[in-house]
């Protein structure tokens, strides 16, 4: 227990401290925050790389326990234990948050990255064996063991970093999630992981106090992608005695949060036919801020729901059979109830159902886009780039106008064009002619994905006039 609350109050301090030199470092590469139409918010030059002060006091703190003579600490070498490969792990996956963040990689490759550390794993001894069920033990076969425990491992990395979108959001899911682990370790006898979990917790609150909003710096993939790995081995280790069904789902409803929101995210871009690598602005967040909450808001009615599913977790956890089937479909049952106050399971332009129905069309409109390549290369006018987009927006059924005006970036109405790069420049904004239209899910990301086609070729015309 001593070493549980050092090791959080160590890495607390070793990331406090280490943040503003990971946000100086990252100005001096310039690992800013990207900017592109799939953001509500207006362009910032907030640094990146803030993952790595995570990883940093963490690594330090659990090192200097270890150095320290901490029996806890030195725990991690015990023979046959996958603690130090999951440990070892970790570093691949923050190098290739790093990389991320300094030069951009596509989805295919991070994803082979994730695929390979996961299978190493496994061969280390990290698996899903199999549970218990009402007429005795269920072991999964080795190949089942092995997709599942990759899948888990891949899921729950990507899951974080797709709800890492406002100020403070992932970092304050992981906190909680860590927080739960910590204590559902402590309260099962198992002191190696609340240790683990508990100062990981400590690194990211620590990060937290300059990401909250108004950030300074953001975590970056190399946070995002570190924060999911250690959270989805931590979580297969968790639950490596567990002796019920019940309890083996127990890190699923403790990360319900992220993976609703990862749950949701597929099934919108597969009923709508839109790639599932395709990345839009409607993930929960997203559409907490069409609602017109404030960031700060939006983050904390994200992390009280977050607090249910800890709480419901927990449950599961301390109740006998009855109440843990109990919390179980309580757990089912919010995440239902959230998924229709955000409007996915409604009716309606905005429900999953509605993006089938637009499933035909919405394909259709993809291939437009994608067939725009050719006439954009010949525009040499700001006048003959409106006429392309003019002419998509008619298949589109929205009337657009292209704002390259000086004042174009001091409001957020509309989708922004931007130069291209990984630091791209904000120059101008596309806007609906009439400011009431309240586009769809799909209608937002086709007016992204034009952005991103019309970016390079107004940021060569711009320049070209500029001669």
């Amino acid at each position: 227990m001593r070493a549980v609350g050092l090791g959080l109050l160590l890495s607390l301090l070793l990331s406090l401290f280490l943040t503003p030199l990971a946000g100086r470092m990252a100005l001096w590469l310039r690992a800013l925050d990207p900017f592109s139409a799939r953001k509500l918010l207006r362009p910032s030059q907030v640094p990146r790389l803030g993952g790595v002060a995570i990883a940093v006091a963490f690594y330090i703190a659990v090192a200097g326990l270890w150095w320290s003579g901490s029996v806890v600490a030195r725990a991690t070498f015990q023979p046959g234990s996958p603690v130090l490969a999951i440990l070892l792990g970790g570093v691949p996956i923050l190098l290739l948050g790093i990389v991320d963040d300094l030069r951009g990689l596509r989805a295919l490759p991070k994803l082979l990255v994730e695929i390979c550390v996961a299978l190493l794993l496994y061969w280390q001894g990290l698996r899903v064996l199999g549970t218990n069920g009402p007429t005795g033990p269920i072991e999964l076969s080795q190949l089942l063991s092995a997709l599942v425990t990759v899948a888990w491992i891949v899921g729950v990395v990507n899951a974080v970093n797709l709800i890492d979108g406002l100020d403070g959001l992932a970092s304050g899911v992981a906190i909680i999630a860590l927080g739960t682990t910590t204590v559902a370790a402590l309260l099962r006898g198992d002191v190696l992981l609340a240790f683990l979990a508990g100062s990981l917790a400590g690194a990211t609150l620590g990060f937290l106090r300059y990401n909250f909003n108004p950030a300074s710096i953001f975590m970056g993939d190399s946070g995002s992608l570190f924060l999911g790995y250690l959270l989805a081995t931590t979580s297969i280790w968790s639950v490596r005695k567990a002796a019920t069904a019940v309890l083996v789902v127990f890190p699923v409803v403790a990360l319900g949060l992220p993976l609703l929101d990862t749950g949701l995210t597929i099934s919108r871009r597969f009923l709508s036919g839109r790639p599932v690598m395709q990345a839009d602005r409607d993930h929960v967040h997203h559409r907490l801020l069409l609602k017109g909450l404030p960031v700060r808001r939006a983050v904390l009615l994200l992390y009280a729901a977050c607090l249910v599913f800890s709480g419901l977790s927990l449950v599961m956890l301390l109740g006998g059979p009855l109440w843990s089937r109990v919390g179980l479909l309580v757990a089912l049952g919010f995440a239902l109830l959230l998924s229709y106050w955000f409007g996915y399971l409604r009716g309606g332009p905005q429900g999953l159902l509605g993006a089938l129905t637009r499933r035909r069309r919405t394909r259709m409109l993809l291939a437009q886009l994608e067939s725009l390549g050719p006439r954009l290369e010949q525009v040499q006018t700001v006048a003959e780039l409106e006429g392309v987009i003019t002419e998509f927006a008619q298949q589109l059924g929205v009337a657009l106008r292209l704002d390259v005006s000086k004042d174009a970036a001091t409001d957020t109405a509309g989708y922004p064009v931007v130069s291209p790069g990984k630091q791209g420049r904000l120059i101008a904004y596309l806007r609906p002619v009439d400011p009431q239209h309240q586009a769809n899910p799909d209608e937002r990301t086709l007016l992204g994905l034009l952005c991103d086609a019309v970016g390079p070729t107004l940021a060569r015309v711009l320049a070209n006039a500029t001669r």
